[in-house]
This record gives C-alpha cells, sequence and structure tokens, in this order.
C-alpha cells in the first residue's frame, strides 16, 4: 500500500517562492528597501506629547486631578501630602512623619491591619504609604471593575487610621530593629552623615527619614495622633487619579468618599530647611574595617527648583554622571575599573536640596576615585562641554521624558511631584523645548556656581586604616568622625 506525505502549507510556499523569486531578491519582500547590506537612515525625532490632566476640587478643598487612559482597565491614585514629610519632624522625635504615615493601614475605620490586607487581596488592589523630606503620600493600584470599593477602602485608610496603642507598640518595635540595622547599609549611613552635614542634624532635610534609635524609642500614640491631625489637613492634599476611568463617575465618587472630611486648619511649625549659617565640613569618616569598598558621597546645597536654570543644571547633571554614558561612570569605570555604578542626582525640593554624586569605590583606589570626580566637577565648571558631549545630554533627557508617563502609576507620580512643587499641570509639555535651548555656555555657568570641587563635601564609609593615608593628602581639611550609626563622634 502507497502511503501518501503531505508537505506543510507553509514549506509548500517557500519552495514556490524559491522557484520563482529573482536570484538575490528576499522572499515575501514588502519593505522598499533595495539593499539590506546597509542600514536604513535615522527617520524625524519624534515628539512627545505628555497626557493632560483635568482638574476639580472636592467640597473640603481637596485638590483632584484625572488623566484618562483607557488602554487597559487598570487605574493608579496617588495622593500627596505637603508639609507632611520628614521635614515636618518635630525636635528629638525625628521619624515620626515616616512612622504615622506607615501606621495608617496598621488598622483603619475598624478593619485591623490583616483585614486591611485581605480586603485588598481580595479586590486585587494594592495601597502603600511612604514619605519623603517634604510630603507624605498614598498610592493605590486597582482593576477598574473593583475601584469602587478600592476608593472604599483607601478612603477609610486616609480619613480613620486607628493608631491604636498595640499597633503602635508592634510597628515600632519593627521600625527601632530596623533602624538598629542601618550600620550594614553603608549607603544610607554615607547619605544620612552627609545630609547632616549640609544641612545641620537639627533642620528639616539635615535627619534621616526614617529617624534614629532614641527618637523612634520615645514616640508615643499620642505623637502619632497629634502629628496626623496637624499635617494630614485635605485642604493642602492633591489626589491624582490615572487609567481607565470617567472623570464625572470619579468625582462623584471622591466627593461621596471624602467631601465631607475635614481636620484642624493648624499648620505646626516644623524644622527649618534652610542651611546652618557655618560652611559645611568637608570630610566625614564613618569607619567600616574590613569593607571591600568605601561608599562615598560628594556633594553639596543645590540650586532652588524654581531657578530659571533649571533645564541647565539638569543637562549638567547629565554630562557629569547621568546614566551609563556620564564622565563618572566612564572614568571611574569604564577607564579605571574601580566602581561598578555611580549616581548623580539633583534632589529637586520644595526647598534646595542636596546635589549628590554617589559611588561604591574599591577600597584601595578610593582616594583616586574622589580626585577622578573633583577632576571632573572641575572641568565641567571651567570648559565647555563638546558638542557632541552636550547634544547626547540633551538628547537622553528628552527622549527620557516619555518615561516619567510610561505608567499609570508613573503619570499619577510625576502630576503628584507638580502639584508639591506648585508647577502648573502642563509644565512637562514645554520641557523639551527647554532642554533643547541649552547651550555650552549655560551648562559652564550652572557648573561654576553650583559645582566646582572646592564647594563640596565628601561623606566616606570605609576600612579607615586602608584607605586614611591616601585621603589625606586630598586637603579636604580636619576630618569629622562619625560612627556606622550615623552619629557624630568626639574628634581624637
Amino acid at each position: 500500500m502507497m502511503r501518501r506525505t503531505f508537505a506543510s502549507p507553509i514549506i509548500a510556499a517557500l519552495a514556490v517562492t524559491a522557484l520563482t523569486t529573482p536570484a538575490g531578491a528576499a522572499p515575501f519582500e514588502k519593505s522598499g528597501i533595495a539593499d539590506w547590506t546597509r542600514p536604513p537612515e535615522p527617520g524625524p525625532e519624534p515628539r512627545f506629547t505628555p497626557p493632560v490632566a483635568q482638574r476639580s476640587q472636592l467640597g473640603n478643598q481637596l485638590s483632584v486631578l484625572i488623566v484618562e487612559n483607557h488602554t487597559l482597565p487598570i487605574v493608579a491614585i496617588d495622593l500627596v501630602v505637603p508639609g507632611a514629610g520628614a521635614a515636618a519632624d518635630p525636635m528629638h522625635r525625628g521619624g515620626l512623619a515616616a512612622f504615622t504615615a506607615d501606621l495608617l493601614d496598621e488598622g483603619a475605620g475598624g478593619r485591623s491591619a490583616i483585614e486591611l490586607a485581605e480586603d485588598q487581596r481580595l479586590l486585587g488592589a494594592r495601597i502603600t504609604t511612604r514619605v519623603d523630606a517634604d510630603a507624605a503620600y498614598i498610592s493605590a493600584s486597582a482593576l477598574t471593575r473593583t475601584l469602587d470599593p478600592t476608593l472604599d477602602l483607601f478612603a477609610r485608610i486616609l480619613t480613620q487610621p486607628a493608631f491604636g496603642d498595640d499597633d503602635v507598640a508592634r510597628v515600632k518595635g519593627d521600625r527601632v530593629t530596623e533602624l538598629r540595622q542601618r550600620r550594614d547599609r553603608p549607603r544610607e549611613v554615607a547619605s544620612n552623615v552627609l545630609a547632616e552635614a549640609l544641612f545641620g542634624r537639627d533642620s528639616g532635610y539635615g535627619h534621616p527619614e526614617t529617624g534614629v534609635v532614641v527618637d523612634a524609642e520615645a514616640i508615643s500614640a499620642a505623637d502619632v495622633r497629634s502629628f496626623y491631625r496637624g499635617h494630614w489637613n485635605p485642604r493642602r492634599m492633591t489626589i491624582v487619579v490615572v487609567g481607565d476611568v470617567s472623570p464625572p463617575a470619579v468625582i462623584a465618587k471622591l466627593e461621596a468618599a471624602l467631601g465631607a472630611w475635614r481636620t484642624s486648619d493648624a499648620l505646626p511649625p516644623g524644622r527649618p530647611t534652610s542651611a546652618p549659617p557655618t560652611p559645611a565640613p568637608r570630610l566625614l569618616l564613618v569607619d567600616r574595617p574590613g569593607a571591600a569598598q568605601s561608599d562615598v558621597r560628594i556633594g553639596t546645597i543645590g540650586p532652588a527648583r524654581s531657578d530659571p536654570r533649571f533645564h541647565a543644571f539638569e543637562v549638567l547633571r547629565n554630562i557629569a554622571g547621568g546614566g551609563f554614558t556620564g564622565r563618572v561612570t566612564q572614568r571611574l569605570r569604564e577607564q579605571l575599573g574601580i566602581i561598578y555604578h555611580a549616581s548623580t542626582d539633583i534632589d529637586w525640593r520644595v526647598a534646595p536640596g542636596p546635589f549628590v554624586i554617589g559611588a561604591g569605590i574599591a577600597t584601595p583606589e578610593t582616594a583616586t576615585g574622589i580626585s577622578e570626580v573633583f577632576k571632573i566637577l572641575d572641568d565641567v565648571a571651567t570648559n565647555e562641554a563638546p558638542a557632541a558631549e552636550l547634544d547626547k545630554a540633551k538628547l537622553n533627557l528628552v527622549r527620557a521624558l516619555p518615561d516619567k508617563f510610561a505608567t499609570n502609576a508613573a503619570t499619577a507620580a510625576t502630576f503628584a511631584e507638580l502639584a508639591l512643587l506648585h508647577l502648573p499641570d502642563d509644565w512637562y509639555a514645554g520641557f523639551a523645548d527647554g532642554v533643547r535651548r541649552v547651550t555650552a555656555a549655560d551648562v559652564k555657568a550652572a557648573g561654576k556656581v553650583t559645582l566646582t570641587s572646592g564647594k563640596m563635601s565628601v561623606s566616606i564609609v570605609g576600612d579607615l586604616a586602608k584607605i586614611r593615608p591616601a585621603i589625606d593628602k586630598l586637603g579636604l581639611g580636619a576630618a569629622i568622625p562619625y560612627s556606622l550609626d550615623g552619629i557624630a563622634l568626639p574628634a581624637k
């Protein structure tokens, strides 16, 4: 018996094509490209248009921003509470703002912490809290079909936190343990030590956002309740809702859930955020025997967010150390091989925040790495950047702009930041053009007023027995010693 075989239709089609296609031509060619050995010329630079937010206000003056995005049936929410961040911590109660935010979902509206977590699981939702220097935040993610009960749960956590004594004691125990473990996080220690030197420990920006052990142990449930009543005021808040929503329906739901909520109008004074009148010390040292690398933070107080040279500072940051192509990474990693990663950040805050270059430098090369960073900063401040480097830095910023709106959560966070900094909702519509206008002379001028090496303080957590002799040769002045807990020690 003869057995029949049947070829795949795709194989048969390829066989026919091979017989009928002229030699040298690609099968199924529809691109119009005649020569595949040459890469095509680049097309025009695409222009990104940021999303537009619809602004409204509830009956209690809580501001609302809504951004529609019907791509997926999901929603992100970000509530920003200006004045409820770490800068508002009372004296001797450092970390109170963060502690208060952390307790919001540890029992609220008659539901325990476990019950609130279970509610979120059943809804397919997630609600989190956090703080930074200037504000506190509550964020949520939800499915469109469960948005209404998620908003109810969100409102319960926001407006009806229990702050029960048992919950406060339990979370305080966790917080104290976490703070005692800080000595095992040298990057955090280096950053905290630098912030104290730049702004002063008693200032809003000069103490750790989560506090220190002695302050955490002193915080009581009464402190938490008082902080919440004084700082969590709907008249100062903005809630951003982004995703698959109908703005009228969301406004109606928020009005029903939050519109009648009122708190005290009095805003207790926080710590001053300004720097101490005396110049910051240049060298801050934390001994960590046996460390394979030195965690280094080099920084100064940056410009105000309202500075008209904002775009020039951003280009400057990108040239000096922004991403993998920045000078710091290229020099210390690619050429010298003494680091794995470096970061260069300007923390734009309500008041001028820190400009910091951070890196973990191989212990034997610690002084070399710091010296090389100083050379880079001084070169940026005294010489105009080459045209190719300037253009690359500007394109890095322009092409990274869509990332601020890449997801619903990112979009919500971006608009929340604009609200915190009192910037218009459409501010990013002009960002790319502002960056494109920056010249090499603008970058040089920005560097000269801010980033020369003589203005920078250096915080180092490392094995001092191995690095101290070379560090002393850098001429940074008398060193101020700190413990691994970030506490200043008496000078020897």
